[in-house]
């Protein structure tokens, strides 16, 4: 009975594998059937390409002959940066071009895919054929790319020259507009031509450079409406002593200052240092309301002569203080000194217009102009008036304004001005 019943079950295992190989013989059979029906109807197999160039030759030295030959068409390829209305131009080669991969990976990551490929596969694709397209990476050498670049910079760069005035001939004022400088940012450009060489494709490569304008501090529109002086003050001074130098040194620093409407003036800013390395002498200072040798005597002198000249345009100084002396140059209780990093002479401009500082001083005499629109006063002449009291020691100023008529207009309290005994 037991061998009855393993026999029948032995029989039916042949019978199940007899089946199976049957259906699959006729399934492959079915198979290449369709492969062949494809063929006849122009089917194609899987096609490999290097950068869109077709490998007409799937082996070792023909893949590695694309290769190369693509690497030698991209250093021939051209590179055009576009700055304003300049044109620069060079081919890829300057940069030494490089592939990002070793050459022999490259080929044995094509023929990989070659291999693994096999009929069965192909066969699957037949409807639907499919191209396999490898993609070159290049690197350059960014130095050279920078240096390039920095050649760029230079040749496109246009220096700015800020406005100036001239005084030609008596009260004859004239504006020197200048110009508007330009520039590129180097290393935005370089990082520019970077990203596009990654990216770029054809035989040309453009890349635009952002042409940036450096812009003058000093609006041109408004210098020009600058037509008139409308202060002046002047002092005197020995000539030919150490003293003398220093006035004019100082008074040369502080001339051709242009003052936008709101803009503050620092006399120190203008000055400073106060020292032989920029160019003052030793000459005589005040210290503790004493006379003594010391570098930059003088330069007070500017000070005031500068604090008077704005007082006579309406002006009043945010920032001012006496002398510990009464001088004799200026009036008492007009004075202005200045001490390095300590005392300073400040004033804004509160006109409607620039104000333009022209100061000079030669053969013992020193004057400071304020020059800007005819109309800046409104018609209003100041003046400033002192009271002097306590034996000299003590001024009090204050600040007129008078129409045309000569009324008072305008009328300020400025400071009160205490000075010390001089010593014996």
């Amino acid at each position: 009975m037991w061998k009855s019943i393993a026999w029948r079950m032995m029989c039916r295992a042949v019978l199940f594998l007899h089946t199976l190989f049957l259906l699959l013989t006729i399934g492959l059979g079915c198979l290449m059937t369709e492969i062949v029906a494809f063929a006849e109807e122009g089917g194609a197999m899987p096609r490999f390409f290097i950068d869109g160039q077709e490998i007409t030759s799937i082996d070792h030295e023909g893949i590695l002959s694309v290769i190369e030959n693509k690497l030698d068409q991209q250093s021939e390829r051209k590179l055009t940066v576009l700055a304003g209305d300049k044109t620069f131009e060079t081919k890829l080669s300057t940069f030494h071009p490089q592939l990002k991969r070793q050459r022999e990976l490259l080929v044995d990551d094509l023929l990989l895919k070659f291999k693994e490929l096999e009929s069965i596969e192909w066969a699957t694709q037949l409807r639907e054929p499919i191209q396999y397209d490898l993609s070159l990476e290049y690197k350059y050498d960014q130095q050279l790319i920078e240096e390039w670049v920095r050649l760029i910079e230079k040749e496109v760069y246009i220096e700015k020259i800020e406005p100036t005035f001239d005084m030609q001939g008596y009260n004859q004022l004239v504006l020197n507009e200048g110009r508007d400088g330009q520039l590129i940012l180097a290393e935005e450009l370089r990082d520019s031509i970077i990203e596009t060489l990654e990216k770029a494709t054809g035989d040309s490569i453009e890349v635009k450079a952002n042409l940036l304008t450096d812009p003058r501090e000093h609006d041109v529109l408004e210098l020009r409406k600058i037509n008139a002086k409308i202060s002046s003050y002047s002092t005197t001074y020995l000539p030919g002593i150490p003293r003398a130098k220093n006035v004019e040194l100082a008074a040369s620093k502080v001339s051709q200052t242009i003052l936008m409407p709101g803009e503050q003036f620092s006399y120190a800013k203008k000055v400073s240092p106060v020292s032989i390395e920029n160019g003052y002498v030793n000459s005589t200072v005040f210290f503790n309301g004493r006379p003594v040798p010391g570098v930059g005597g003088g330069i007070c002198q500017v000070s005031s002569t500068l604090y008077n000249a704005h007082l006579l345009a309406g002006i009043t100084a945010t920032e001012r203080r006496n002398h510990s002396l009464p001088v004799s140059y200026v009036p008492l209780g007009q004075d202005a000194t200045m001490v390095d990093y300590s005392v300073d002479l400040k004033f804004i401009n509160m006109l409607d217009y620039p104000i333009y500082i022209y100061a000079y001083a030669a053969y013992g005499s020193l004057t400071v102009e304020l020059w800007s629109n005819a109309d800046a006063l409104h018609g209003i002449r100041y003046e400033p008036k002192t009271v002097v009291y306590d034996h000299g020691l003590k001024a009090d100023t204050t600040l007129y304004g008078y129409n045309a008529e000569g009324e008072v207009v305008y009328e300020k309290f400025l400071h009160t001005s205490v000075y010390k005994k001089k010593s014996k």
